[in-house]
C-alpha cells in the first residue's frame, strides 16, 4: 500500500499541439543511436530515453527512476512494485482491476484536498512490456492554472507489478508524446511478474496499444 500512496503522489501526463517542433522531435524519437538506457537493478525492467532528458534520483528502495524532459512541468517515471495486497485473484492477491480502482480513488482524494478538480477519461486496456496493463488518464489545472494531463500505465502479476507515469502540460503533447511512445516501445519488463526469479522472454508478438 505504501507504493500505491507514493505512486499516486508523484504523478503523470497531457494533450496538445506540436507543429514544426513536434516534427523535429518525432524524428529524434526514431534516432535510437542517441538515446540512453536505464535498467532497474531491483526489478530488472529497462527502457531507452532521449539523451537530453535528465535522469533523476532513484526512488525509495530502488523501485524506479524519474526522467525530466526539457519541457517545463513534464516528467516520466518508471517503477516496479510488489503485489502484497490481499485481493480476489486465485492467489488471494490484488487483481489489476482492484489496483486500478484503488489508485483512481487515492488520486481523486489527494487532489480534492488541494481543491483541484480531476477529470477522468475512460480507462483503456493496453500492454506494458508485453504484459496486460491498464491506462488511466486524467486532466486538471495546476496551481499555476496550467492545463495538465497525466497518463498512468500499470501492469500487475501475482508477485510483482510495473508502472509508467507520464505528466505533461496539455500544450506540449505534440512535442513530447512521440518520444514517450518510442520509450514505451523500448520498454522491457525484465522478468515474469508471476515469478520472482526467471527472466521473461521478449513478447514482441503482443503489440502495445498506441497512446492517445
Amino acid at each position: 500500500m505504501g507504493w500505491i500512496r507514493w505512486f499516486s503522489i508523484v504523478l503523470v501526463m497531457s494533450y496538445g499541439l506540436g507543429s514544426l517542433d513536434s516534427l523535429g522531435l518525432a524524428a529524434q524519437a526514431t534516432d535510437a543511436d542517441t538515446w540512453k538506457s536505464y535498467t532497474n537493478t531491483r526489478f530488472g525492467f529497462s527502457a531507452r530515453y532521449p539523451s537530453d532528458w535528465r535522469l533523476g534520483n532513484p526512488m525509495p528502495d530502488g523501485t524506479g527512476i524519474t526522467l525530466s524532459p526539457p519541457t517545463e512541468d513534464s516528467q516520466v517515471a518508471l517503477s516496479g512494485f510488489m503485489n502484497f495486497i490481499e485481493g480476489s485473484s486465485p492467489d488471494g492477491r490484488q487483481t489489476l482491476d482492484e489496483f486500478v480502482t484503488a489508485h483512481r480513488r487515492i488520486i481523486t482524494e489527494l487532489y480534492e484536498k488541494k481543491h483541484i478538480i480531476v477529470e477522468w477519461e475512460t480507462d483503456r486496456p493496453t500492454t506494458l512490456g508485453g504484459f496486460d496493463a491498464k491506462q488511466l488518464t486524467f486532466t486538471y489545472r495546476s496551481h499555476t492554472n496550467t492545463e495538465m494531463r497525466e497518463i498512468h500505465i500499470m501492469s500487475l502479476g501475482r508477485n510483482e507489478g510495473r508502472g509508467v507515469r507520464i505528466k505533461i502540460p496539455v500544450s506540449s503533447n505534440g512535442t513530447i508524446m512521440p518520444l514517450v511512445t518510442k520509450l514505451l516501445e523500448s520498454y522491457q519488463p525484465g522478468r515474469d511478474q508471476d515469478a520472482v526469479s526467471p527472466f521473461a522472454p521478449t513478447r514482441s508478438d503482443r503489440p502495445s496499444t498506441p497512446l492517445r
